[in-house]
C-alpha cells in the first residue's frame, strides 16, 4: 500500500470534494479518483459516499480514518529516526527546484551561500519531478532544500507542513514582452498578436494565467512550450509575445531588443515570492549553518 494513498484519503476527507482535494495534492481529480479506488480496492470496502455533495466518510471511512493518520505518523517518525542515524559531517547540499528556478534563481543561491561558507559542495537532484514530490523528498531526506514559486498551488500537504519550514529568497516578477520589432504592430487597437505560451501542466502557467487572461481575445497561439528557456528564445527570435521572469530579460529589456507589452497595465504583471523550503527536523550542522543563512537569522 503506497502511503501516498493515504494521502489522498486524508485529503478528500479533509475537502469533501475530489477537484478541491486533487488541486490541494498537486494532482488531477482522475489521478485522485484513481488512487482513492485502488485504495477502496485493497481494503475491499468503501471508504466514501459519492452520493452526498460534500462527498463524506462512510462508516468504514471513519473507523479507517484514524489508522491512516497512524500510519503516517509512525512513517515520519520512522523517517526522522533513521535520518538522525545519516553522517553529519558532510559539506554537499542536495537542492530542487521548478525547472524555471533552476536557471535563474538556484544558481544566485548557490553563489551567495558559496560566498559565506566556501567549504560547500551543491548537487541538484533532478529525478525528482512535481511539487508534491518534491515536498515529500524534502521529508523523506532525498533533498536538503526546495526553491519554489510561493503560491496556493506549492504548499505542502497538512500531513508534511508541521515537518517543515520556509523563507522568502525574493521576489520574482512575470511580465509581457515581446521584440522590438513586433511591439507596433501589437500595440495597434485590437490587433491580434501571437502569443508563446506555457503548457498547461506546467506552473508557470498558472502563475501567468490571470495576465494572460487580460489579452486573451488579442492572443493567438503559435508556440507552446513547458520550458521559460525554449519560450524565451522564440520571444528573441521575433515569433510573439510571451510573460517571462524579468530577471532573466533585464539585458535585453534595458538595450531594447525586448520591449515590455504596456507596462502602464499593472494588471498584466505577475509579482510572486520564490520561497526556500527545508526540513525542520534537519540535524546536519551544515545545513543548519545554511538555513541561518537564507533566512537572514
Amino acid at each position: 500500500m503506497d502511503s501516498k494513498w493515504l494521502e489522498d484519503f486524508l485529503c478528500l476527507s479533509q475537502y469533501g470534494s475530489f477537484s478541491q482535494a486533487a488541486a490541494a495534492r498537486h494532482i488531477t481529480q482522475p489521478a485522485l479518483s484513481r488512487r482513492i479506488k485502488i485504495l477502496e480496492t485493497s481494503l475491499g470496502v468503501p471508504l466514501f459516499d459519492r452520493t452526498t455533495t460534500p462527498v463524506t466518510l462512510t462508516h468504514f471511512g471513519q473507523r479507517f480514518e484514524p489508522y491512516a493518520r497512524q500510519v503516517l505518523t509512525t512513517l515520519a517518525e520512522a523517517r526522522s529516526e533513521l535520518g538522525a542515524l545519516s553522517p553529519v559531517t558532510d559539506n554537499t547540499l542536495v537542492m530542487v527546484s521548478l525547472h524555471t528556478l533552476s536557471v535563474n534563481v538556484l544558481p544566485d543561491i548557490i553563489s551567495y551561500l558559496r560566498q559565506q561558507a566556501q567549504s560547500l559542495s551543491f548537487t541538484v537532484n533532478a529525478s525528482v519531478q512535481g511539487v508534491d514530490n518534491h515536498f515529500e523528498a524534502l521529508l523523506n531526506r532525498q533533498v536538503d532544500l526546495l526553491v519554489t514559486y510561493d503560491s496556493t498551488d506549492a504548499h505542502p500537504t497538512v500531513e508534511i507542513a508541521g515537518h517543515l519550514q520556509s523563507t522568502v529568497w525574493r521576489y520574482e516578477r512575470f511580465i509581457p514582452v515581446i521584440s522590438a520589432r513586433l511591439y507596433q504592430a501589437a500595440m495597434v487597437d485590437d490587433a491580434p498578436i501571437p502569443w508563446l505560451c506555457y503548457s498547461d501542466y506546467t506552473f508557470v502557467r498558472r502563475i501567468v494565467a490571470p495576465a494572460e487572461a487580460r489579452l486573451q481575445k488579442r492572443l493567438y497561439k503559435v508556440f507552446e512550450s513547458g520550458l521559460s528557456e525554449s519560450i524565451r528564445e522564440m520571444v528573441l527570435r521575433h515569433l510573439g509575445l510571451a510573460w517571462l521572469p524579468e530577471s532573466t530579460v533585464a539585458e535585453q529589456l534595458a538595450s531594447g531588443e525586448l520591449v515590455q507589452f504596456c507596462p502602464q497595465d499593472p494588471a498584466l504583471t505577475c509579482d510572486i515570492p520564490i520561497t526556500i523550503w527545508c526540513n525542520r527536523d534537519g540535524n546536519r550542522p551544515v545545513l543548519r549553518h545554511c538555513w541561518q543563512l537564507l533566512s537572514r537569522d
